[in-house]
């Protein structure tokens, strides 16, 4: 079987409130992030949260927009890869005195109908432009071509999205992750019901038809099932504390308005293979990568990518992805890390 993981990060700041520095926050763990991928040559991919970045063209260009800009384009120079991820929330977002004020206009489909941004597909294609006017500046053979839902939200007007996706080019989803369930107050996410098979493609007419051969290749992110046995999450809170990051700002979900029936799937939803949860080990994220590679060892290919944000991530999180790494090399050797772009080129060649 051929292994091919894609370092992900979605690169964006505390969505509710910033409590530090946009320095702080996002471009300094993304440079940290960036120099362990350097040092260890692998390329990683920044989902980047573009209309965030363009509400502060408006409001703060000189000390968010441009730092952003620049490091995205260092990001492409260094071989790395940049791709589209979407908050829609900043749409509609107040800045005052400093700071932001955060819509509840969370998902894409609170926009389906509107007029004043185009509907979904005005939105979508407002992003895209946004990258490529970025990114095009130092690579004029740039391309968008992979999404990340914002709070991974391709739902209820999922038809919608992925025609839209579709049309502008985009070839690659990574939004879906096996069996993970989130509810808040203005968000739900239901993937426990997905293709049982490592990678499909998604068309807006068969969108959970695994026997789709067009359409956008669905490259999820890493997870596995709880098991009853696991220590209890609050209590890994407490006792991995010392691992904590700084807390640079605020959630934007508000969780009291959810029912009991949600939270009990959320106790038992997957979980991620991810860099910035300090209460996972070296061991644990590797039990993750074993169980999809024993779960799809009839494939010839699994595909998978892992989820990080590096405003979560600390001194903790770089030392649990440089290991990772290293033993990922170790105990699989034909793995590949790839970009979606490196992907591209790879079945283009074909």
């Amino acid at each position: 079987m051929k292994i091919k993981l894609f370092l992900t990060f979605d690169h964006e700041l505390p969505l509710g409130k910033l409590k530090t520095s946009y320095e702080s926050s996002l471009f300094e763990p993304t440079q940290k992030v960036m120099d362990i991928a350097n040092e260890l040559g692998v390329g990683i991919t920044l989902f980047t949260d573009i209309l965030c970045a363009q509400r502060f063209y408006e409001w703060d260009k000189m000390n968010f927009y441009d730092p952003y800009k620049n490091q995205l384009q260092k990001a492409l120079k260094s071989g790395h890869d940049v791709q589209l991820h979407i908050h829609p929330h900043w749409l509609t977002t107040n800045y005052k005195n400093g700071a932001y004020f955060p819509s509840t206009d969370f998902g894409l489909s609170d926009f389906v109908n509107s007029e004043e941004f185009g509907g979904i597909g005005g939105i979508i294609t407002q992003g895209i432009d946004g990258i490529n006017n970025i990114c095009k500046e130092v690579n004029s053979d740039y391309k968008c071509l992979a999404y990340r839902a914002g709070g991974y939200n391709i739902a209820p007007a999922t038809k919608e999205i992925f025609q839209s996706l579709y049309k502008n080019g985009i070839c690659y989803d990574s939004s879906m992750a096996h069996g993970f369930y989130f509810k808040s107050g203005m968000s739900e996410v239901d993937f426990r019901k997905l293709p049982n098979k490592p990678n499909w493609f998604v068309n807006s007419e068969n969108l959970r038809d695994a026997s789709n051969t067009h359409g956008i290749l669905e490259i999820p992110i890493a997870c596995i099932p709880k098991t009853l046995f696991e220590i209890p999450t609050a209590f890994k809170m407490k006792k991995y504390a010392y691992r904590a990051p700084i807390n640079h700002g605020q959630v934007i979900h508000i969780q009291n308005q959810v029912d009991k029936i949600a939270k009990l799937k959320m106790l038992f939803s997957s979980r991620m293979l991810s860099f910035d949860n300090y209460t996972l080990s070296l061991k644990y994220l590797l039990r993750i990568l074993d169980y999809n590679v024993l779960k799809h060892n009839a494939h010839d290919t699994l595909m998978l990518s892992i989820i990080s944000h590096p405003k979560s991530m600390g001194k903790y999180s770089f030392e649990l992805m440089k290991s990772f790494i290293q033993e990922v090399y170790r105990k699989y050797p034909n793995v590949e890390f790839l970009t979606y772009t490196q992907l591209h080129q790879q079945t283009s060649t074909l």
